[in-house]
């Protein structure tokens, strides 16, 4: 039997590569509940991170396209996009 690879599977690849950090699903999870945007700060004090540790992570949250970042002026407000995991991990955001 062959296995196919998908269109998709690459796109879930990246998906489950972001999120195999314990810091990227606590933010996931931070943003989603929350159903709000949050700047850059509240993320780093409500997760208790350092600024690099935050940026380092919302850089790979970002690249994979799970987070949306809109910029107004000096502040980076941040969203979670649920649009990726509806379509690559329905489900996922339910359970956190």
């Amino acid at each position: 039997m062959t296995i196919e690879l998908l269109p998709a599977d690459q796109e879930r690849a990246k998906i489950f590569k972001a999120l195999s950090e314990v810091k990227r699903i606590e933010t996931i999870r931070y943003l989603y509940q929350s159903k709000t945007v949050h700047s850059c700060g509240d993320i780093e004090t409500s997760l208790n991170m350092s600024k690099s540790n935050r940026s380092y992570h919302l850089k790979i949250l970002q690249e994979v396209n799970l987070i949306n970042v809109e910029r107004q002026g000096q502040f980076k407000l941040i969203s979670v996009n649920e649009q990726p995991f509806r379509e690559y991990l329905p489900g996922f955001l339910d359970s956190l």
